[in-house]
């Protein structure tokens, strides 16, 4: 049995060789990329690289923009070292096929690579749920316990163990694992694995002493920590930690010359200078504060605590490269904590380095995922960045858990706005407003949205609305004056106009607005007035002469309309419509209407010859 199902896998294998090689057995109306698809399992268990490529070579000619096209490049584009193309194509194999478990397992290895932890596990998990590679189960093991989920890290590195037994990594990872279980034997055995397979290894030497030191067998601890001091005798970190081992074993006299090897000085009292550096801190006085947790440092160096809050007086003195360096050590020395991660991603973005500060805010909320803060960084570095529609899950978010702030519901109508899913962005708006009804600029947001789906009447109530709060704002006052007019609501625009006037009685440029609205409504005497009043306070103001003039024309009153014109003409030689209406006032006059009329009668006379002429012909 095992013979014949050895067989016809053979055949099989033989059977897509042949059909990626050109032959299509006869199968004309197959679909091409539906047979190129199938052939992935045969390509995937092809040995030899010339049989591969031929494989991969009939795969594109036959599909090439199709899932299995578009992987094959990917692997092309992965074995040249061009990771991004790979990313780029791998993505859109899943897209086109999100069953294609290869290339989502790929993809996660690639982004992985990249640092981007959170999206790598969603690929990975994809990938070895359709097929069970073990390099994605290494993978997920190296994510899993760097995300503090021991059990998992053990499930994916135990599962990675039986394709890669002597793989230093797989075991170092299983014995954090265990150590986090605190299942101290295993995790032992493992370090004692690791150092079989690399001798001198510090990390498994180090790692072995901690699970002694946790198990209470301290001889061992310590017997483990000499071993790699003798190797690293200049290491302060081996030094430290035996010295930490001796003080638990009550060997105080020795423990202390191994304090002293490690540069620390049992002589200072780490809670005073922790103590004064709070105050410091409370002063704003943060240069003394840094050198308060310094020296406490040396008391103590592992006082994660402290090296926080002198990550924090580095922050707040401006001295961004030793936060980065204090936070990242408290990081390598294996404090995740939301907080640490949260300062990491706002130095990165002081920085400009928007990728490193997303990985770290996601980190943090990995750690902590109520954590506000970092969430509403993330949701406001994805709306710079176009990415909408991870910005708008973000303020789902925050709003699900802060639903009483009112700028989280602004935002995400904002962000709506830019989806163009206005339906969805103005309840938001209405929302933020119903929390903070002072918020000028969601009523003109909202204004302006309403406009656009045809809503007048309510648009017009939040453009009041921005008149009350502000009664200078220019462009909801415009905006209701454009409505106003094509609503031909005279009376209400007359009355906007004036009350925008009686704010400022001496403004020229109030009064020459009025006096338009006047004009509009052919009241030509309080149009005369208000323009006067504009020139009382402005002579020389070309415009309001030219209104003037237009409305004396108007009214006809031609030759106060040809003074005020003249006088346009004159303060501003470049403006033309007062040199337009000019020209149609002399055409006006009686002399040029009598010389019309006189040309007229002449052509008139011309065609009645003519006539007689052609019917006497």
């Amino acid at each position: 049995m095992i013979h014949s199902f050895t067989f016809f896998r053979f055949f099989l294998l033989i059977l897509a060789v042949e059909f990626c090689c050109g032959f299509s057995w006869g199968l004309g109306r197959s679909d091409p990329c539906e047979q190129a698809r199938k052939s992935l399992d045969a390509l995937s268990a092809a040995s030899g690289s010339q049989k591969r490529l031929k494989q991969e070579e009939g795969i594109l000619k036959i599909c090439p923009d199709g899932a299995a096209g578009r992987f094959v490049k990917a692997l092309q584009a992965e074995r040249s070292g061009k990771a991004d193309d790979a990313i780029a194509l791998y993505r859109e194999a899943v897209a086109k096929d999100d069953a294609l478990a290869e290339a989502h397992g790929n993809l996660g290895l690639l982004l992985l690579e990249k640092g981007l932890n959170r999206e790598a596990s969603v690929e990975l998990t994809k990938g070895v749920m359709g097929r069970p590679d073990p390099r994605y189960h290494r993978a997920l093991g190296k994510i899993m316990g760097e995300g503090a989920l021991p059990a998992l890290a053990l499930f994916h590195y135990s599962s990675a163990r039986k394709a890669f037994p002597d793989d230093a990594v797989i075991h170092a990872g299983l014995a954090k694992a265990y150590e986090d279980l605190k299942q101290y034997d295993k995790a032992a055995s493992e370090y004692d694995q690791l150092l079989l397979l690399k001798p001198g290894d510090a990390v498994a030497r180090i790692g072995l002493a901690g699970v002694y030191r946790k198990a209470g067998q301290l001889d061992q601890a310590a017997g483990q920590l000499r071993s790699y001091i003798a190797a690293n005798a200049s290491d302060p970190k081996g030094h430290k930690l035996l010295a930490d081992v001796l003080m638990e074993r009550g060997d105080r006299e020795a423990a202390r010359k191994e304090y002293l090897l490690a540069g620390i000085d049992v002589t200072i009292d780490p809670e005073d200078f922790a103590r004064k550096g709070d105050e410091f801190m409370a002063q704003r006085d943060y240069g003394k504060a840094i050198t308060a947790y310094q020296t406490a440092l040396k008391g103590r160096a592992d006082w994660a605590g402290v090296q926080q809050k002198l990550g924090d007086a580095q922050m707040a003195a401006g001295h961004d490269d030793d936060a980065v360096a204090t936070f990242t050590a408290l990081v390598k020395a294996g404090v995740k904590d939301g907080a640490t991660l949260y300062r990491l991603g706002l130095l990165s973005e002081r920085r400009g380095q928007l990728d490193e500060a997303l990985s770290f805010y996601r980190g943090a909320l990995q750690s902590d995922p109520s954590d506000i803060n970092a969430r509403r960084r993330l949701a406001e570095i994805s709306t710079w960045r176009g990415s909408f529609a991870e910005a708008a899950e973000q303020y789902r978010e925050l709003i699900r858990v802060r639903g009483d702030n009112p700028l989280y519901h602004l935002n995400l109508g904002r962000i709506y706005v830019q989806m163009k899913e206005l339906k969805n962005a103005i309840p938001e708006y209405e929302e933020a407003l119903r929390l903070d009804p002072t918020s000028m600029e969601g009523h003109r947001e909202l204004a302006r949205i309403l406009m656009r789906r045809s809503l007048p009447e309510k648009a017009e109530h939040h453009y009041q609305e921005v008149i009350r709060l502000n009664p200078e704002d220019e462009e909801a006052r415009n905006a209701l004056i454009t409505l106003y007019v094509k609503q031909k609501r005279l009376d209400e625009l007359t009355r906007l106009v004036k009350e925008w006037l009686e704010r400022s009685p001496d403004d020229p440029q109030r009064h020459y607005r009025l006096g338009i609205v006047y004009e509009f409504k052919k009241d030509y005497e309080q149009a005369f007035s208000e323009y006067k009043k504009s020139l009382e306070l402005k002579p020389d103001n070309a415009r309001g002469l030219f209104a003037l003039g237009r409305a004396y024309l108007k009214s006809g009153r031609i030759s106060e309309a040809r003074e005020m014109l003249e006088a346009a003409k004159k303060a501003d030689p470049t403006f033309a419509e007062p040199q337009l209406l000019l020209s149609s006032i002399k055409y006006d006059t009686p002399s040029a209407r009598k010389h019309a009329g006189k040309r007229k009668v002449h052509k008139r006379h011309a065609k009645t010859k003519a006539k007689r002429r052609n019917h006497k012909n």
